[in-house]
């Protein structure tokens, strides 16, 4: 199989220039260790993965043998031992920073903790997320987000969409799944994914004494997508106590595989505050949901939460580019309902981003973001993104815009 640049990589490559340390996070499966394995900028880099049972052993028993060649080196699965982050530590102040190295894994706890830590001044966190589509089609990482971030002039353009948005939505963001070959081994990949997540990372981290309860709660928020959850609920469809329900729920968000967008608000306005929750990949949210194939999502009350979560996907992607990190929200008011879906937001500018699956966007469409705008004049612009083949604008700072732009 060819292997796929990855956006991140001239990120990447620019970070190693001036820190000794870069820890690569990111969900299992998104494609953390093909990169690593594959990109030119890496071809002399030495590469170890604690995967292999006997570079574990040596970790944990000679950690200073393990990095006898002097040569700039990866370890994959680094979670797998935090202890050898003082030997990393170590060898990286012995060498007055000339001695490099790439901690990789699946953003779970202890990875995240213990380099901040250890690695305090010598270590640069990127995050790897799944395929955006502009990224799984080789399509400049430059877009149409970079424009809108940077305030520059939205121009009338029209795109033809000749692909079915539900096959992508339904399909997500994992590499395997992408690019299976039939709707069938894109099923058993997405299977096999949840099964695995459970059996492996999950035991890796904590003891649940009922897998069944934690699966449900994977599955009653995935059916919840995009939506306010509240915990007590959660607690009553898992059969788990509110304790437990918000442990696991903070398993999901440290293993970046569940997003938490919480509301908007600025002072003195009444807007909600309600977390909403969104998967990291829609595949995994379909399939955890009951979403079988992608015909179920033709029904538009369905197909409507799953796309916003591919929306936030395409986000996440641009936003894990970027030299400083964007805060995502939702904005919702509690006088009349109007709903924004997304609001990206970083030192004071922010940009509204509203998802509507229909083909054509016509100005009563824009109501919500046009209260949004009127309350919050710092936003330079509203965004909708839609199903048809257009860019144009509707209303005042309010465009129309294809997901396939994003």
């Amino acid at each position: 199989m060819r292997y796929i640049s990855r956006w991140l990589e001239t990120r990447f490559a620019e970070v190693l220039k001036s820190h000794p340390v870069v820890v690569l996070t990111g969900p299992r499966q998104v494609g953390k260790s093909t990169l690593l394995e594959n990109a030119n900028f890496l071809k002399d880099w030495r590469y170890l993965t604690l995967d292999d049972p006997d570079v574990l052993e040596q970790a944990k028993e000679d950690p200073k043998g393990l990095f006898w060649e002097n040569k700039p080196t990866i370890i994959d699965e680094a979670q797998r031992c935090p202890e050898l982050l003082v030997t990393i530590k170590y060898f990286v102040d012995k060498t007055r920073r000339r001695r490099n190295f790439i901690l990789s894994g699946s953003g779970n706890i202890s990875l995240r903790q213990a380099p901040r830590e250890t690695l305090a001044g010598r270590a640069k966190y990127l995050h790897l997320t799944g395929f955006s589509y502009r990224e799984m089609h080789g399509l400049p990482s430059q877009g149409l987000l970079d424009n809108i971030w940077a305030g520059r002039e939205i121009k009338d353009s029209t795109t033809k969409v000749n692909v079915d948005a539900a096959q992508y939505i339904w399909r997500g963001s994992l590499p395997g799944v992408e690019l299976a070959s039939s709707e069938k081994i894109a099923l058993e990949r997405l299977s096999g994914y949840i099964d695995t997540y459970i059996q492996r990372d999950i035991k890796d981290l904590v003891k649940i004494r009922h897998p069944q309860n934690f699966r449900r709660l994977m599955e009653a928020l995935a059916q919840a997508t995009g939506w306010e959850s509240v915990q007590d609920e959660l607690s009553k469809t898992c059969g788990e106590t509110r304790t437990n329900v918000s442990r696991y729920m903070s398993l999901l968000k440290d293993t970046n595989l569940l997003y938490e967008l919480k509301g908007y608000v600025i002072k003195g306005e009444r807007a909600y505050k309600q977390s909403k929750y969104f998967w990291f990949d829609s595949g995994s949210a379909c399939f955890l949901a009951g979403i079988r194939s992608a015909s179920e999502l033709k029904k538009l009350h369905v197909k409507g939460r799953y796309f916003e979560n591919f929306i936030l996907q395409q986000i996440l992607s641009w936003a894990s580019l970027q030299l400083t990190m964007p805060d995502i929200f939702y904005w919702k008011a509690k006088a009349d309902g109007a709903e924004v879906d997304f609001v990206i937001s970083l030192v004071g500018r922010a940009v509204g981003i509203e998802v509507k699956s229909s083909k054509e966007i016509a100005f009563s469409d824009t109501r919500p973001m046009r209260e949004f705008l009127k309350s919050h004049p710092h936003v330079s612009k509203g965004i909708i993104a839609y199903a048809g083949d257009r860019i144009y604008q509707v209303s005042t700072n309010i465009y129309a815009v294809p997901w396939i732009a994003f």
